[in-house]
């Protein structure tokens, strides 16, 4: 009987047919040979085109500019040095001219072949600060970032100073915002101090009789009993009017008369804005990139915007003037009546007083007819019983 061979038994499932694998061949392909040929030609084309003259920064457009110079642009750009557009950091240039006081932001664009464009926003000048010779522009912030000549001329820091740094075309981060020497010749005259009443004066509510000379006092002292407030009537007269006093010599305003610049002309860009005049020690060194104290700016605010019509004077203009001695101070101008308004601080004595101390004011003069008043002491603060007094002429 022949033997049986077991036949190997299959399992149930799917066969899979095993494909040998093929081996690529190591040479290059022709479309693999075609790509890197072209991206060598590429890099050889950036590096012509960055070290081309062709495209070699040679004009420069700024627009928004009135307290930036067009040299600083110039300089912090690196027009001088032709930069090659392609090379150019527009965003480390942008940044160094926002850096610059005057400039809230700045865009930077190209234009080819040979052209840059540059974009500023600039800060809104809200009054003009006077500190000695120098005319500053401040924001609503308080932040002094532009200046300007006798007339309202923007005046222009030179490029290489510290507020206007030459940066190179690679765009130099941030300019620092710091001290440079003033270039305005113009100034004010600031002697007016050798007028001021008395330098026994107490400017936070106390009247003490202001004297009009070291030696001389007016006579009859003023009276607290006038009350020229908002309350009274025009009819209501004090109890004893002040006589005009023959010791009291012509009182010179605080307000300094403006010397303009013989060859200096009103231009395009003239500010034309109200301006108070910082006698303050902490404030002299003031300058580009410093702010004013907050409560300083709200009240010189307050009071170099009112008119002469506002306090019922017939003056041609108003002016204010803020010292350590007096506070804040307005003037009719040379010759005219002072009325102080005193100083202000965050809690015992707050601005909002003004409103009220202008009522006063336009009542006593035309009470007493502004011809006849020297000095006006307001001392209307948060107290129930304000007095004000003056100095008759």
């Amino acid at each position: 009987m022949p033997m049986r061979r077991d036949l190997p038994l299959r399992r149930p499932g799917m066969q899979v047919r095993r494909q040998p694998l093929r081996r690529s061949t190591p040479r290059l392909r022709a479309t693999q040979i075609y790509a890197l040929v072209l991206m060598f030609l590429c890099v050889l084309t950036v590096i012509s085109l960055g070290g081309s003259p062709i495209f070699a920064a040679r004009h420069l457009e700024v627009s928004g500019a009135k307290f930036t110079g067009e040299q600083t642009v110039n300089a912090i750009v690196g027009m001088d040095g032709s930069p090659n557009l392609f090379r150019l950091r527009t965003d480390r240039v942008a940044e160094a001219l926002a850096g610059l006081p005057a400039v809230e932001s700045a865009r930077v664009e190209i234009r080819l072949p040979d052209t840059v464009v540059v974009t500023l926003v600039e800060r809104q000048p809200r009054l003009i600060w006077v500190i000695g010779d120098r005319r500053y522009v401040v924001d609503d912030t308080g932040l002094i970032f532009g200046q300007v000549d006798s007339v309202g001329n923007p005046v222009y820091p030179p490029p290489g100073s510290a507020i206007a740094p030459a940066a190179s075309g690679s765009g130099a981060p941030g300019a620092s915002a710091s001290r440079p020497a003033s270039t305005e010749s113009a100034g004010e005259s600031a002697s007016a101090d050798a007028g001021d009443p008395s330098a026994t004066h107490q400017p936070l509510g106390r009247v003490a009789p202001a004297k009009a000379t070291p030696k001389a006092t007016p006579k009859p002292t003023p009276k607290a009993t006038p009350k020229p407030t908002p309350k009274a009537s025009p009819s209501t007269k004090p109890t004893a009017e002040p006589s005009p006093t023959t010791t009291l010599v012509p009182l010179p305003s605080l307000l300094p008369v403006p010397t303009a610049e013989p060859a200096a002309s009103a231009g395009p860009q003239v500010v034309d804005l109200p301006a108070v005049y910082d006698r303050r020690a902490d404030d002299a060194d003031l300058s580009l990139g410093d702010v004013v104290d907050p409560i300083a700016l709200d009240a010189a605010y307050r009071l170099a915007s009112l008119t002469p019509t506002d306090v019922g004077s017939e003056a041609t203009s108003l002016g204010v003037i803020v010292d350590d001695k007096y506070g804040f101070t307005l003037s009719s101008g040379p010759n005219g009546w002072v009325a102080d308004f005193g100083f202000y601080t965050e809690t015992l004595r707050k601005d909002s007083v003004i409103p009220d101390q202008v009522r006063d004011l336009r009542s006593m003069l035309l009470h007493y007819g502004e011809n006849h008043v020297a000095w006006v002491f307001l001392v209307a603060d948060i107290a129930d019983n304000r007095i004000d007094t003056y100095i008759a002429r």
